[in-house]
């Protein structure tokens, strides 16, 4: 079983972590959204390139941040209870 990183962390630094790792998250879907239209919209111009692929690529970057604030979350409301 893996131990969880965040159990050696204090409340005060997970409390930072998930407020931090909300806008890091938050930023990078508006990016990735804003990204996605764009290659929508070049893909429909001028046809599919290489550049098509690239908020493809991007998506597990936001499904591991989403992973993490959840773990983070979780081990708070462990504590609280």
């Amino acid at each position: 079983m893996k131990e969880n990183p965040y159990s050696k962390l204090s409340l005060d630094e997970l409390n930072t972590k998930v407020k931090n790792l909300k806008k890091a998250t938050s930023i990078f879907t508006g990016v990735l959204m804003v990204l996605m239209f764009a290659v929508i919209f070049l893909a429909i111009r001028q046809g599919f390139s290489m550049m098509t692929l690239v908020p493809t690529a991007l998506l597990p970057m936001l499904i591991v941040n989403i992973m993490s604030l959840n773990a983070i979350q979780k081990e708070i409301k462990s504590r609280k209870s």
